[in-house]
């Protein structure tokens, strides 16, 4: 499976090599994916660190006596409980978009390898060992 990062750090170099083996660019499509997947994840993140502070924030207001705004902070955290799943939720179902979109896709080729429409472009560069002398003939599929 090809590196998300790599692909943000250097979309041409992936659109290329994706070219060397004779598909379309998919870079852009694979970065916009990623955005609403970055973009889930931060959302996600961000009402856990409230729901942290606010429920620290509980404490607070319960040491100070001021039972109103805990109140109003307790309705807030048990609002960021209910709503946490559904956001961990499309935080998951982007992740696994990107993985099922980055596992389609088959590995680039190095730099070294000739380019071809098949195996009968590649170039040989040496030959180990002898070729065999069967007494007989063998068989083809």
């Amino acid at each position: 499976m090809h590196d998300i990062k790599s692909i943000r750090d250097n979309p041409q170099a992936f659109d290329a090599g994706l070219a060397r083996r004779g598909l379309k660019p998919l870079s852009a499509s694979l970065l916009a994916i990623d955005e609403k997947r970055r973009a889930a994840i931060l959302t996600s993140e961000q009402a856990q660190a409230r729901r942290n502070a606010a429920s620290k924030e509980i404490g607070d207001a319960k040491k100070a006596k001021d039972d109103t705004r805990a109140a109003k902070l307790m309705a807030e955290v048990a609002e960021l409980k209910t709503t946490m799943p559904q956001l961990e939720a499309v935080a998951k179902a982007a992740d696994e978009e990107l993985a099922t979109a980055l596992s389609a896709i088959p590995n680039l080729p190095l730099g070294e390898v000739p380019d071809g429409v098949d195996e009968h472009g590649n170039v040989q560069r040496h030959v180990f060992g002898n070729r065999r002398n069967y007494a007989f003939a063998p068989q083809t599929p």
